[in-house]
Parts: structure tokens; C-alpha cells; sequence
């Protein structure tokens, strides 16, 4: 990153990054290794509680992830929005969460949507989940999703994009 990097918030102002936290954002995936470090940056960024967090896990976090009694695999989280995980939600691993796209009319801006994902969800290996998506309770999202639609409660969904395959009863 070069000094005139800019931070978006989910507001939609534009902010400079600062070189110390330029650098500090550089070191995050080598800096969450040290379980000091990390517990500060956990504590100070997001709202986990009873969670478990492997060693996998990376966050890109300039706004708000809460979450309780989830499993958080191999799960990257690139959020300028905030990301809402209810309990009992589980990741098997490399997921991506992403709440933030560029404008289509000017690549300068960036958008950004908050994700919601109800309580007892099971998001499987390799999926996507793209800003603005709500999933309800009781939802498995199956492997190699694309999440870029609302996935309504109590159904299994999958594919590209992702869709409803049936209805959990």
C-alpha cells in the first residue's frame, strides 16, 4: 500500500490510511499468529463470544462483525460493512465473506452492504456470500456457492448463483 491508500467505510466517505496502519495491515496475517496480538485485534474489532476461531481465519475489518457461538474455519471476512453471524452457525472452510463491490459507472467508489446470516446455518466449503445477502435459520448453503440473493429460512440452496434446492421441514 502507498501513503495516499484510502480506507472505505460503509458510509461511503473515503479516508487516508495512515503509514503506521498502512504497515500494521501489511503484517495482520502473519501479526493474528501471535495469540497476544491477536486477542487485541479480536477484542478491539469484533464482537465474538463462544466462538471457535482456527488459526485460519483473517479479517479485513474497518467495520463491524458480530457473532456468537459460531465456528469460523479458514474464513476470510473483507468487510466495509458490518456482518452479522447468529449462533450456531458453522463454516467448513475457505469461505469468503465479502460485503464491499466497486461502482460499475466509476471503479474509484466502493459499495458497501452489510450480511446477515441466521442462527443454526451451515455454510459449506468455498462459498462466496456477496453484500446485501440475507440467509435465514436453519439454512445449509451447499459447497462452491455464490450467494448474490436473500436465501429464505429453513431450504438447502446451492450453486452459481446460488439457489433453492429444498425445503428443510
Amino acid at each position: 500500500m502507498s501513503s495516499d491508500s484510502i480506507l472505505y467505510h460503509s458510509e461511503g466517505c473515503s479516508l487516508p490510511i495512515p503509514p503506521r496502519l498502512q504497515r500494521l495491515i501489511r503484517l495482520a496475517p502473519w501479526l493474528l499468529r501471535v495469540p497476544l496480538f491477536a486477542s487485541l485485534v479480536l477484542r478491539r474489532f469484533l464482537h465474538v463470544r463462544a466462538s471457535q476461531i482456527s488459526p485460519g481465519f483473517y479479517a479485513v475489518v474497518p467495520d463491524y462483525l458480530s457473532a456468537e457461538s459460531v465456528n469460523l474455519n479458514d474464513t476470510v471476512f473483507i468487510n466495509y460493512a458490518s456482518v452479522s453471524i447468529g449462533a450456531g452457525t458453522r463454516f467448513s472452510g475457505e469461505n469468503i465473506l465479502l460485503t464491499s463491490t466497486h461502482c460499475p459507472g466509476d471503479f474509484s467508489k466502493v459499495i458497501a452492504r452489510p450480511i446477515k446470516i441466521g442462527r443454526n446455518v451451515w455454510i459449506t466449503y468455498r462459498c462466496i456470500i456477496l453484500g446485501g445477502v440475507t440467509i435465514g435459520d436453519n439454512v445449509v448453503i451447499g459447497a462452491g456457492s455464490v450467494v448474490t440473493k436473500d436465501i429464505p429460512s429453513n431450504v438447502v440452496a446451492a450453486g452459481n448463483p446460488c439457489q433453492v434446492i429444498r425445503v428443510i421441514n
